[in-house]
């Protein structure tokens, strides 16, 4: 027997092996046939199976009113406000008022020493009476030519040159008292008796808050859109959940050449300017004509995708999905969600307005619940008050 011969295999084994290899095929198609029954099966029962439906809230659309506004920021003013300072160094002396307390016109506020300056007042007072007799002798003896023009003229001279001396030093002696330029309340008083201080060294801030005013920009595209006496409304964070009003009354003629910007001033109402203090930063929006007829809807009906925003808006049931409904007890509140493309031209807190012909009044739109749904929903309308349809409750102190 030879070498080739001894290594061929048996024939019972080959057997053995077709026969295994052919249950084994066997066995994976039944395994898949047995996969794509049970699918078959799953998808014929979700296609007899009832659709699903997602509850949802919702709102009809009305043409409502709208007041466009134009955006700022700005910075609350007194009607009049200064930093007192020292016009000369020196001591202080007297402090004659309390910080916060209110003031007139002309009121005292803080004495520097002015020891030196009164002595050297009283010191030159003491010449004049000498030299105003005279001036007043040469005056009568040059009428009979008993003196010359030049002996009067130095006599005058003399004269005239004290008085200027005196009216210098009681000048001096005013700059060392502190006076209220204008009727106001104080701020704190910043310095002390007897306390050397030097020129322009802050003593105390007085403000007039009779009426609070608000410095602001707008760009100067916005310009032919303002006007005198134009509503303004202003929220400050230090005042948080409270609205002030206020009316334009100044324009600046002239554009800021380095921002392109121009300048405004608006007052505050009485009642409101009383709430507020200098310095306070404020976010403004500025009134333009009132627009009727608009669309309006709750910011959280806008959903986004992207191609843009788009609204849910509830279609009507057809008769296909009425009889399949047949019997259902919120048939009556049941409808098919339908992604409308809108596009949002203005915003304001909680509402945004629409684009003339997205939607129309009558439509149903949804407010809430669309993260479960997509286009062709079937939904069902909760009777709960839609969403985003009220300002959210001021916070306070309780």
């Amino acid at each position: 027997m030879t070498q080739i011969e001894k290594k061929k295999p048996k024939r019972s084994h080959v057997f053995l092996l077709k026969v295994g290899l052919t249950v084994a095929v066997i066995v994976f198609a039944g395994v898949i046939g047995m996969n794509m029954l049970k699918q078959h099966n799953i998808a014929r029962a979700m296609a007899n199976a009832p659709e699903n439906s997602s509850p949802v809230k919702a709102m009809d659309i009305t043409g409502t009113e709208w007041t466009p506004v134009i955006k700022s920021t700005g910075l609350v003013r007194p009607n009049q406000g200064a930093m007192l300072s020292a016009e000369a160094s020196g001591t202080v002396k007297r402090i004659l008022v309390k910080s916060g307390q209110t003031v007139n016109k002309g009121d005292v506020l803080v004495e520097l020493d002015n020891d030196v300056e009164m002595a050297t007042l009283r010191a030159t007072e003491a010449q004049l009476p000498a030299l105003r007799l005279t001036y007043q002798r040469y005056a009568n003896l040059l009428k009979s030519q008993s003196v010359s023009q030049t002996e009067f003229d130095n006599a005058k001279a003399n004269y005239d040159q004290v008085v200027a001396t005196i009216n210098s030093l009681k000048a001096a002696v005013e700059r060392r008292k502190i006076v209220a330029p204008f009727a106001g309340k104080l701020g704190i008083v910043k310095v002390n008796e007897g306390q050397y201080i030097t020129v322009g060294t802050e003593i105390v801030r007085v403000e007039d808050n009779s009426s609070m005013k608000v410095d602001f920009a707008i760009t100067q595209k916005r310009l032919e859109q303002l006007e005198i006496g134009q509503k303004v409304t202003a929220t400050a964070d230090a005042r948080e959940g409270q609205t002030f009003a206020a009316r334009i009354t100044a324009i600046d003629p002239a554009v800021d050449t380095s921002t392109g910007l121009i300048d405004l001033q608006a007052t505050f109402e009485p009642s409101d300017g009383k709430k507020l203090l200098s310095g306070m930063f404020t976010r403004l929006n500025i009134a333009l004509p009132t627009q009727y007829g608009q669309i309006v809807v709750p910011q959280v009906a806008i959903s986004y995708n992207m191609y843009g925003e788009f609204i849910y808006v509830l279609e009507d049931l057809n008769d296909e999905d009425k009889e399949k409904l047949a019997g259902s007890p919120t048939l009556d509140k049941t409808y098919r969600a339908k992604q409308i493309t809108v596009m949002t031209e203005d915003r304001q807190g909680i509402y945004a307005k629409l684009k003339a012909g997205d939607l129309k009044p009558g439509d149903k739109i949804i407010t809430a619940g669309t993260q479960r749904i997509s286009n062709g929903s079937l939904v069902v309308v909760s009777d709960e008050k839609a969403v985003g349809t009220e300002q959210p409750a001021e916070k306070t102190n309780m």
